[in-house]
């Protein structure tokens, strides 16, 4: 078994998780593929309960969104996931990324199980700091950056996990702030090398 340190470029290699690209989500060792980094590889074959786990993980640890619960997260386990076998390739120095995988049997020397999530689709929203939703009053955490019907333009809004109200962040009030009590500035006598105070 060859590892990622040990190989050369272009040399079949097994993936253990540590190489660079990975993160562990759930235990399970995942990294992002494509530019747009619209599927993960998840080594093993996972569970679907897992791949949801996952998936979920990826969104709100890496890039800190939360998945909104519509049909493309319920077609996520019927058409987005293939399981399947992989052969990792070390890649060359000029590469990006340090390794590629590509489609393999399962009989191959160093073949390897692997799920395949794309996660192209999925509906995701920022998360921000909990805000009280004025329509039904549960607290909600989620933001989006889109247009509104009623404005003009696009902006972050509060989107109410439950009624699916919208409504704009508050906005801070710029009030005064207290005064601090001022220090006397110091003054440095050269004379005789010790700092005093002005009155």
């Amino acid at each position: 078994m060859t590892v990622f340190t040990d190989a050369a470029p272009g040399a079949l290699l097994t993936l253990s998780g540590t190489e660079p690209g990975f993160d562990r989500l759930h235990g399970v060792p995942a990294a992002a593929l494509g530019e747009e980094s619209d599927r993960l590889l998840a080594l093993g074959h996972l569970t679907d309960r897992t791949v949801l786990a996952v998936t979920s993980a990826y969104h709100r640890r890496v890039l800190g969104e939360l998945i909104v619960p519509t049909s493309e997260l319920a077609d996520l386990l019927s058409f987005g996931t293939r399981r399947t076998h992989i052969q990792a390739v070390r890649a060359g120095t000029d590469d990006d990324c340090g390794w590629s995988v590509d489609d393999a049997a399962p009989d191959a020397p160093t073949a390897q199980p692997a799920t395949f999530i794309a996660i192209e689709w999925l509906e995701r929203e920022d998360m921000a700091i909990p805000s009280r939703c004025p329509a039904c009053t549960r607290t909600s955490r989620s933001t989006r950056f889109a247009r509104r019907p009623d404005h003009t333009g696009w902006s972050h809004h509060h989107r109410c996990r439950h009624c699916t109200h919208q409504w704009l962040p508050p906005v801070t009030e710029l009030r005064p702030q207290p005064a601090f009590p001022q220090t006397r500035p110091a003054t440095h006598d050269l004379e005789t090398s010790s700092c005093t105070r002005s009155a």
